[in-house]
């Protein structure tokens, strides 16, 4: 589904990751673990060339979406950006309606018309997103209104009212209480389990070892190593990703 080869990122000429390559397949989840700075999040938003927006900052290397290299000057981010949706750290909801927050993106690229397509997308996204129940009597009101776990949802099901087949979870969790981000785990499984493929930054390991099928370990701007799950939780072959599943240091 996507893949990168050697690739690079540098601010101000200091290489901050260094050459990574790693192929994400479809229906499945792929966790990012490693220590803070050390370049998951970084990588993370390489993939749908969010890092080309910071001053300063030089991709090297490729990313092949669908076999095409993307990494180029002439990509068109706003298409670019329908296959590959991004769900942030912070529940980020348009000061919107909830129903006009799932029909924002989709309406500017003309991919409904009319109130039947409309409602149906709704109703499919918030589903998609298990948001559907607990919001379908409030659907124009305000998205603001919502817990943080619901929000995150509905950024989830904003995401997914695109069709993506890649969509990028940059510590989706970390503002959320362990019920909320319980729902949240099942979600991404069930976005997976749809022929998605799921990319996710997280600290926590046991949420890595819930949720994903493979692991890839970042250290110091290096992704030292990556395999199953099940393989990097119970018998790492690098001493530093030992280490660092033993908690000494983090």
């Amino acid at each position: 589904m996507i893949e990168t080869r050697d690739l690079t990122v540098s601010y101000g000429g200091v290489e901050a990751l260094h050459a990574t390559s790693l192929e994400f397949q479809a229906g499945q989840v792929t966790a990012l673990i490693g220590p803070s700075g050390c370049g998951k999040s970084t990588f993370l938003r390489c993939l749908n060339l969010m890092n080309r927006e910071i001053p300063g900052c030089c991709v090297g290397g490729s990313i092949l979406y669908h076999g095409r290299d993307v990494n180029t000057a002439k990509e068109n981010l706003f298409e670019l950006r329908k296959s590959i949706g991004m769900v942030f750290q912070q529940p980020t909801p348009f000061r919107k309606s909830i129903r006009e927050n799932i029909l924002f993106a989709p309406k500017r690229h003309g991919l409904v018309a009319g109130r039947e397509q409309e409602d149906a997308l709704v109703e499919e996204s918030l589903r998609a997103g298990a948001l559907w129940d607990e919001v379908k009597d409030k659907l124009d009101k305000s998205a603001c209104a919502l817990s943080g776990g619901q929000q995150q949802r509905l950024c989830i099901a904003r995401t997914l009212a695109m069709r993506p087949d890649v969509v990028l979870f940059d510590e989706p969790c970390s503002a959320l209480d362990p019920i909320s981000t319980y729902t949240i785990e099942e979600t991404i499984r069930a976005i997976a389990e749809r022929g998605i493929c799921a990319i996710i930054v997280t600290h926590n390991m046991e949420q890595a070892a819930r949720v994903s099928d493979r692991t890839a370990f970042f250290y110091l701007g290096d992704m030292v190593e990556t395999g199953d799950t099940k393989q990097i939780f119970s018998a790492p072959r690098d001493a530093r990703l030992a280490d660092y599943l033993t908690g000494r240091f983090g």
